[in-house]
């Protein structure tokens, strides 16, 4: 799967658990997103309950890139490109 197909089946999942709606007015991505990061923050470095062989930290930080993607997603991004782009860019920063 490449990351646009990761981002559409991200948004999907939100979008059947309710968490993203089709209607842009009725979400609060930044507050999502925020949410989400608070959450690693939160998280204590254990045993995750929901998957195996993962720590509780390393669950919420993708939840983090799930979330994102999914925005990125619900506005239409190609996230492989942006992604590359960003990378690129990157690369050839100074600080």
């Amino acid at each position: 799967m490449n990351l646009n197909e990761i981002a559409k089946k991200a948004h999907d999942c939100a979008v059947l658990r309710g968490k993203i709606s089709p209607i842009d007015e009725e979400n609060n991505f930044h507050l999502d997103l925020l949410n989400e990061v608070a959450e690693v923050f939160n998280a204590e470095g254990k045993t995750s309950p929901h998957i195996e062989h993962f720590s509780d930290f390393e669950e919420e930080l993708a939840d983090v890139i799930l979330v994102a993607m999914s925005t990125l997603h619900h506005f239409g991004s190609n996230v492989d490109a942006l992604i590359k782009a960003k990378m690129d860019f990157n690369q050839i920063r100074n600080d």
